[in-house]
Parts: C-alpha cells; structure tokens; sequence
C-alpha cells in the first residue's frame, strides 16, 4: 500500500517486531488494563514513556500515522474542551477541593483542580493511544492469529480476525479502481466543484458494487476454506508461530509487573486506602 498503510503484513526488523505474537498480546494488555484503572499520575506517567520509547523502538514512519494521530490529538482535545463546557468545575468535584484562578462569567472558572484532571484524562486517552499505535505497527494479523490462538481464544474467531485484516488493502484497493473508472464516467467527487451533501449521495454509486465485489470475494473464500476441510479439528497450527525467546520472557516478565501494579492498585482503592485520582 505505498508505505503508507499503517497495518505491517511483513515481519519487521526491530526488537518488538520481532517478538512473540502472544508477547506483543500480553504486553498490550496489561498496558491497556493498568492506563484505563489508573487516574494516579505518578502511574499513568511512566507508563506512557514507556510505551512512547516502545513506539519510537520500532522507527515508525511519519506518513504512515500522521493522519491517525492528527484525528486523535484533535478529537480528544474537542472532547476535553466539551466536557469543560458541560461540567467547568469537574475537577473539583473529583477531588473535592477548590482554588479559583480566574473567573470567566458565573459558573465558568478556572481552577487547578479542573486543568489537573483534564490533564489527567488527556494523558489517560494519549497513553492508550500509543500503546495501541506500537501494537498496530508491531504484529503482523498472522501473528496476531496465532497470538491469540495460544491464549486460548477459539481458532475460529482467530482466523475471522486474520483474515479480516489481510482483506483491507484489497478493499481500498478495490474502492480506489471503482472511483477512478467512476470518475472517468463522469461522476465528480471533487470537494472544490462539488457540495458535500451531494458527494456523500454520490459515495454511494461507489460503496454497492464495492460491497458486492466483497460478498463475492467472502464466498469465494468460505468454498475455499470448506474444501480444505477448515473447522472439523478442534484445533490447528500456525506456520507462522515461533517459540517465545529470551527476549520474549523479558517483555513478558514487565507484562506480569504491570499486571501485579493492577492487583495491587485496585486493592488500595477498593479498601480506599488511597483516593481514586492522586493530587499533589
């Protein structure tokens, strides 16, 4: 896909591209769990360095994410800026205290405790982004098939994951020769010459036959996988699986730290030891 497609088909070259599906699984799990339980700072922080050092580890391409991350960076701040709109003093209801700043008109102020927690919430949602981002770039959907496989998810539901992800680039491709030979025929999708109301009706010229080109394609695919007798096993092998190396039980090793830190975390707040957010 021209170097621009975020999903890798490929084994990469470096550290985390090289490890272990299941790895790579665990690892962005215990991430994920530990970001979303957590509004601790001191616990979200070093959690998104490290996930920031495993993205850059992998020397992902600027083309590649850019749009991605321009939508997400965007999004989060709109939805940081609304919930500011709706509920202006969030903050100190979270953490139970107030210390006004400045004043805007009634009940808009600004606050420490409003600017900390947004913070908060902000680094929340960019930490999970990133660790997304690295899996994204990371795994491969064999890797991803057999990864899940090995942590005992059904290999029926592996497969539809695997092959769905290797179907993409044969969607968009199909959907970029449709709108060429469309556009060829007259149809204008231009957003200087045409309204947005009327291209979105247009898309739609595009979007049927791209559907039934795919139906065709699925069918296709299901009478292949019937006649190698797919499904009659209760279980399979992955061609693509490697066994875990020294490297793989390492990053595995901080995947069972992050998931202790989980277990210990929730224990503290569930006894209410410590307060669900930490404020200095």
């Amino acid at each position: 896909m021209n170097g621009t497609f975020i999903i890798s088909y490929t084994p990469g070259k470096y550290f985390l591209q090289r490890l272990n599906g299941t790895t790579k699984i665990i690892l962005l799990l215990s991430s994920l769990c530990l970001i979303m339980i957590s509004f601790d700072i001191r616990i979200l922080l070093p959690i998104f360095i490290l996930n920031f050092a495993f993205l850059l580890s992998i020397h992902p391409k600027w083309q590649q994410i850019r749009g991605l991350t321009y939508f997400i960076i965007w999004m989060n701040l709109l939805n940081i800026f609304l919930m500011y709109l709706v509920t202006p003093t969030i903050g100190t209801n979270v953490i139970g205290h107030e210390t006004i700043w400045l004043r805007i008109v009634g009940r808009y102020v600004i606050t420490p405790e409003t600017l900390f927690y947004l913070g908060v919430r902000l680094l929340k949602v960019c930490s999970m982004f990133v660790s997304s981002l690295w899996f994204i770039l990371s795994i491969t959907p064999s890797e991803l098939g057999y990864g899940l496989y090995r942590l005992h998810v059904p290999y029926k539901i592996c497969t539809v994951v695997s092959l769905g992800l290797r179907s993409v680039p044969d969607v968009l491709r199909n959907y970029n020769e449709i709108k060429n030979s469309l556009q060829m025929r007259g149809l204008e999708l231009d957003s200087k010459k045409t309204p947005l109301l009327k291209r979105l009706k247009q898309s739609v010229s595009i979007l049927i036959p791209l559907l039934l080109s795919s139906f065709e394609k699925v069918e296709r695919i299901a009478d292949a996988m019937d006649l190698r007798l797919y499904g009659i096993n209760k279980q399979r092998s992955y061609y693509t699986y490697q066994k875990p190396t020294k490297n793989d039980y390492f990053i595995r090793s901080i995947a069972i730290i992050e998931f202790l830190i989980i277990i210990f975390y929730s224990g503290l707040i569930l006894f209410k030891h410590i307060p669900t957010i930490w404020y200095p």
